[in-house]
């Protein structure tokens, strides 16, 4: 299914919220950085989407990788009674890769809230 393009600013204002804060902020930076903003609309469709997309990928490199170190982390034998106590809130009747990403999901905001450093 392909998604429709807009015709109008007002259907393109509906489509993508805007966050005037931000907006400005950003209107700012590009203000004071002409020369960055002509690069950028000199560079080809094709090469801004592959920067775009090659961010994209680094971003999600870096999930993978985190989410590597927590499952690392809940493996050491000291971290036993918390997987368990996570574990025991995690629906039985989910695939068992599901569970999985619910465990590291939680022992992140656990890590999170906690404030504990995993290297």
């Amino acid at each position: 299914m392909a998604i429709a393009s807009p015709k109008k600013k007002e259907e393109l204002a509906r489509q993508y919220k805007i966050n005037p804060e931000v907006n400005a902020k950003l209107d700012a930076f590009m203000e004071a950085n002409a020369d960055l903003v002509k690069y950028v609309k000199d560079l080809p469709r094709e090469q801004l989407e592959r920067k775009f997309l090659l961010r994209k990928m680094k971003d999600e490199e870096q999930k993978q990788g985190y989410s590597a170190k927590v499952k690392a982390w809940l493996a050491k034998p000291e971290q036993a009674d918390l997987v368990e106590t996570i574990k025991s809130t995690i629906s039985p009747n989910m695939k068992p890769e599901r569970q999985e990403q619910a465990l590291i999901s939680a022992a992140k905001n656990h890590i999170r809230k906690t404030g504990i450093k995993v290297g």
